[in-house]
């Protein structure tokens, strides 16, 4: 009786499933930047805070910084979104789907601002596509 239920030496290293609200990790980009300084980051936190978002575009001592330009273009991305969900309120069928798009904006907001703490590069799905694209 070698059965258990206990996962043996060689059963260990077999894949494990992904725990559920995990980041992928594809779109975490892991390696630090010396771009990061204390400065980059405040510029980069900035980049999530609607209506702030442009500051780090504007201020000449971040223009030049590429992570904080990285984080800019995707905080404008996501602010223009924000922005969109707001107008929409208006209807009564609108508002509860915009509302839910609003709850998701915020929330990548949040992953745009631990991820800048932390000194990581978070690609926002479908946002860091567009902030991508755009000339900004």
């Amino acid at each position: 009786m070698t059965d258990s239920f206990f996962p043996q030496e060689s059963e260990s290293n077999a894949p494990t499933e992904p725990t559920p609200g995990a980041v992928p990790a594809d779109q975490v980009d892991e390696t630090p930047s010396d771009d990061l300084t204390d400065e980059g980051r405040l510029a980069a936190i900035l980049s999530y805070i609607p209506f702030l978002c442009f500051i780090p575009l504007v201020n000449i001592n971040w223009k030049e910084n590429e992570e904080a330009r990285f984080h800019a273009r995707q905080g404008i991305v996501l602010f223009v979104v924000e922005m969109l969900a707001v107008v929409m309120l208006v209807d009564e069928v609108a508002k509860f789907v915009f509302r839910i798009l609003l709850v998701v904006a915020v929330a990548l907001a949040a992953a745009g601002i631990y991820f800048a703490l932390q000194g990581k590069r978070f690609r926002l799905p479908l946002i860091s596509d567009i902030a991508d694209k755009a000339k900004l």
